[in-house]
C-alpha cells in the first residue's frame, strides 16, 4: 500500500526557494544514483538559484540529453527554449519532454523520467510532479538528507 505525505517542508520554510515534489517542498531532489542508474535528476538551490542537472531517457531507455546546471550538456536531439519563468527541454521532433517552472520562490518539475526498462520513475500528474519508483531523496543540506525512497 503506498504512503502519500502531504504539506510537508524539507530544510525549508514556506518562504524560501524551495522545489514542489507532490504537495511537499524541498531544497533538494534526486532522483535515481549518480553513476549507478542510467536516469539520474538532481535538483537543488545553489547560490540563491534553481540548478537542475542530470540525465533524460526516452520510453526506450536510449539517453535523450544530460543537462549540468540548467544547461544541455550532451544531447543527440534535444533543444532547451527559455520561457517567461524558466525552460523547456524539447526532443527532435519539437515535442516538450521536461520543463522547469520557477515562480514565487516555488519551482515546479513537469514531464516524465523514464527508467532505462522504459518504466515511469516519476512524472508531473494534475499539476503535481509525483515519484514512483526510488531511488530517490527529499530534501538534503549539511549531509543529511530529508527523506529517502529506496
Amino acid at each position: 500500500m503506498p504512503i502519500v505525505i502531504r504539506g510537508s517542508y524539507f530544510f525549508v520554510t514556506p518562504s524560501q526557494k524551495r522545489y514542489e515534489i507532490a504537495s511537499n517542498f524541498s531544497n533538494y531532489i534526486e532522483i535515481g544514483e549518480r553513476g549507478i542508474t542510467p536516469y539520474y535528476i538532481e535538483a537543488k538551490i545553489e547560490n540563491d538559484e534553481f540548478k537542475i542537472s542530470g540525465t533524460l531517457l526516452d520510453a526506450d531507455g536510449e539517453v535523450l540529453c544530460t543537462l549540468k546546471d540548467n544547461f544541455i550538456s550532451a544531447s543527440k536531439s534535444c533543444t532547451k527554449e527559455m520561457t517567461k519563468f524558466g525552460y523547456r527541454i524539447k526532443n527532435s521532433q519539437g515535442t516538450k519532454i521536461f520543463e522547469i517552472r520557477a515562480q514565487d520562490n516555488v519551482c515546479h518539475l513537469e514531464g516524465i523520467i523514464y527508467s532505462s526498462s522504459g518504466e515511469i520513475v516519476a512524472q508531473s500528474k494534475d499539476g503535481l510532479f509525483v515519484i514512483l519508483k526510488g531511488p530517490a531523496i527529499i530534501g538534503k543540506s549539511n549531509g543529511s538528507i530529508g527523506m529517502k525512497i529506496e
